[in-house]
């Protein structure tokens, strides 16, 4: 059989890289200064760009389209090898932040660690976090695998753990440098997910020998979905019910041991499963776990917040309620945030993929013997593409801040807790709660709207999009579980919502509002604001000056407040507080979900606002770069007020002619002109080819060889008469059947 090729580039249809380097040679921003800004600083884009080059380059971890065609057992093999090579990465990466501690800093941990070596904390494991963030848009399922026993099993230990305990896991049993044991985070059961509060699991205190009893009491409390205990875990940080002579103290955590770390052999009371393939990422091996009667000692609590008190057989359980139900969910907090810095990264690949085929493919001509017209020229094309280039460019400023958030609150906490100062314990929970609501609201929104940039995007490519070798298929499967796990999406916006009405319901009634706690997150509960937009003095800006940047962060706050007045007033009129705080009244419920959805819209836009105003912070002196950097951030607001034109007629923030006159017409003259600024605007996101593994995206723009070669090179041309199928028996028999 004769192979077809050609290397005919003067064809048109065989050479669609034209049309994108004529673009990137055209353009007239800065891609070096606009990767600066998205990545928030010089120093973290460079180390950014280092670790990529390092990861896209090593043998173990890089991925080409083989990766596409690996069974179950192969993917989990193949990622155990990668954890592996990541755990020699981890050596390095803190040996080289302790090597760069300032010696004053060194004294002064080695001092609070009573002359041991320092416990690692984020300034160590923070290149290795960001490592595994990257690694997250090559090997998603790697990332998972280690994060579950570092960020859930880990954080869990470090969140709850007394300084003692963290000491004894994390160090001397070597958790947090992947060596020693290998931990999972047994939270989830059959029976129960996000209500966290019903898990059934129990943990029996016996008093005469100071241990606990853990129980798996009913199929409905068998752990599941747990990532790494089918095969990895030899310890799990178990999520049980507290029950002391008799009284149930509610959720708390325990280390309970599952496998001998030497012999890798059950131990006694452990019964472990396998829940087998799932719709992605199966190279986490999630497992089922019971527990029946495993007896752990007292100081297998986790017991920050919570300590047993035994004084002959007095037995007292003893909290510090303003943190202790927060610590319960401590360990997914680490999860949410990173969540959040995963929409940045996914939905830049597959943003970069999109457009350049969008650039690069032509399809239909406007009369015979004319050259087709490229897919992106379509107006409505580019209202399916750059939107979503648009909501990467949003979700980067807000992920860096959110991660820094996160940092420094932890930090306090423990600071604080350690030094038990109630006083600064109230602040500090104040900053937790704060934490909790926007990075709630954060994850859930984006990684909703990511999961449908995955799909709408794939869409765009046509049938070329369904190939599994350009990345859309395995990448929409890998993605859609951040929709569900570490808090259901639709569950985190209620939750997150309702403090944010509660919140707004003690600004607007009496006045309370803490403008240095809350106004960077919760500016549209100024009072002044409120009471604005209450007298209806509160106006939209024009959205068609240009000069008028700061409309388009007001007019979400105009919504917001008028939503929350809304659904206040519906609460009241109901007068089933109760049933709204169990989600039960699903037309207020509906709103709250809105509620949280635009929260998240508004802070986007806000801390997008404030980085790209400073230019100290934006790193951007390109006039060009920054005007195109604006119209991103119009485009991205006026895309969701269109998508969400409902919420604002009903709520009379927009009457129809705005939208008529003004949204629409406004958002499409948006897209006319950053139509010439895709290709860069995508190369600005700085991505390998090594990284988007996806031939029809890659640099060159050489759509179609580039294709060709993956497609053939993994499912290699047959010799004539050679390699029959094996259902080859099956077909022939049909055909002559009599």
């Amino acid at each position: 059989m004769t192979k077809l090729s050609s290397n005919n580039k003067d064809s048109a249809a065989l050479n669609p890289g034209r049309f994108i380097q004529g673009e990137r040679a055209a353009s007239k921003i800065s891609t070096a200064q606009i990767n600066t800004f998205l990545e928030s600083n010089p120093q973290r884009r460079q180390q950014t760009h280092d670790l990529i080059a390092q990861l896209t380059t090593d043998r173990v971890l890089a991925t080409d389209s083989s990766y596409y065609d690996t069974t179950k057992d192969q993917e989990r093999r193949n990622t155990a090898v990668k954890i592996a090579r990541l755990a020699q990465y981890m050596e390095h990466d803190i040996a080289t932040a302790r090597n760069n501690f300032h010696n004053k800093e060194l004294i002064q941990d080695l001092q609070a660690n009573n002359g041991n070596e320092p416990l690692l904390g984020p300034k160590d494991l923070a290149i290795f976090d960001k490592r595994l963030s990257l690694v997250a848009n090559i090997d998603p399922q790697l990332s998972t695998r280690v994060g579950v026993h570092l960020g859930l099993f880990g954080n869990c230990i470090r969140g709850n753990g007394t300084d003692a305990q963290i000491t004894y896991w994390l160090q001397e049993r070597g958790a947090s440098m992947l060596r020693g044991i290998y931990g999972c985070f047994a939270m989830t059961e059959l029976g129960h997910g996000s209500n966290v509060g019903q898990l059934q699991t129990t943990a029996t205190y016996n008093e005469g020998n100071k241990t606990f009893v853990i129980n798996t009491p009913d199929l409905t409390a068998t752990k599941w979905w747990i990532g790494g205990a089918a095969h990895s875990a030899t310890h799990s940080v178990v999520y049980a019910r507290l029950i002391v002579q008799g009284r149930d103290y509610g959720i708390k955590t325990f280390v309970v041991p599952l496998r001998d770390p030497d012999t890798f052999r059950m131990l006694p009371g452990v019964v472990i499963g396998d829940i087998g393939k799932k719709m992605g990422r199966d190279g986490i091996d999630n497992g089922w776990i019971q527990y029946n009667n495993v007896v752990i000692p007292q100081d297998h609590m986790l017991s920050r917040f919570v300590q047993i008190v035994q004084d002959g057989t007095t037995v007292s359980v003893k909290t510090q309620p303003q943190l202790d139900q927060i610590s319960g969910y401590s360990a997914l907090l680490s999860g949410r945030v990173n969540m959040v810095m995963d929409s940045f990264r996914f939905g830049a690949k597959f943003a970069t993929i999109a457009t350049r085929y969008a650039v690069g493919r032509q399809q239909f001509a406007d009369k015979p013997g004319s050259p087709e017209t490229q897919l992106l020229d379509y107006p409505l094309h580019q209202y399916r593409v750059i939107p979503q280039v648009a909501l990467v460019y949003l979700v980067a400023p807000v992920a860096f801040k959110l991660m820094d958030n996160y940092y420094a609150t932890l930090d306090e906490l423990y600071r604080v807790s350690s030094a038990k100062d109630p006083k600064a314990l109230v602040t500090v929970s104040a900053k937790l709660k704060n934490l909790f609501i926007s990075s709630a609201s954060l994850k859930a929104t984006n990684t909703w709207l990511v999961a449908q940039l995955i799909d709408e995007l794939r869409q765009t490519c046509g049938g070329h999009g369904y190939s599994q070798y350009n990345a859309f298929g395995k990448g929409y499967n890998d993605w859609v579980v951040q929709c569900t796990w570490e808090g259901d999406n639709t569950v985190l916006s209620l939750t997150s919502a309702k403090s944010i009405l509660k919140k707004f319901g003690d600004t607007a009634t009496r006045g309370k509002f803490d403008a240095e706690l809350d106004g960077d997150q919760f500016g549209y509960m100024d009072p002044a604001f409120i009471s604005k937009v209450y007298s209806g003095s509160a106006k939209v800006g024009d959205l068609n000056n240009d000069n008028n940047l700061d409309a388009y962060i007001e007019v979400w706050a105009i919504v917001l407040v008028k939503l929350l007045i809304h659904v206040g007033k519906a609460v009241k009129a109901a007068g089933k507080a109760g049933a709204v705080a169990s989600g039960g009244d699903g037309a207020v419920s509906k709103l709250l979900v809105q509620v949280s959805r635009f929260h998240a819209i508004y802070l986007m836009l806000q801390t997008y606002h404030r980085k790209l105003s400073d230019p100290a912070d934006s790193h951007i002196s390109c006039n060009a770069s920054r005007d195109v950097l604006w119209d991103v951030f119009r485009l991205f607001s006026l895309y969701l007020i269109d998508k969400h034109a409902g919420e604002f007629l009903q709520l009379q923030v927009l009457q129809a002619q705005d939208l008529q006159a003004t949204v629409q017409p406004r958002l499409f003259a948006l897209l006319a002109r950053l139509r010439p600024e895709c290709i860069a605007l995508t190369d600005s996101l700085e991505l390998p080819d090594a990284m988007l593994n996806a031939p029809i995206g890659f640099f060159d723009g050489d759509i179609y060889h580039n294709y060709f070669a993956a497609v053939t090179q993994t499912n290699p041309v047959e010799p004539d008469g050679a390699g029959l199928a094996p259902y080859h028996a099956a077909l022939t028999a049909m055909l002559h059947r009599k």
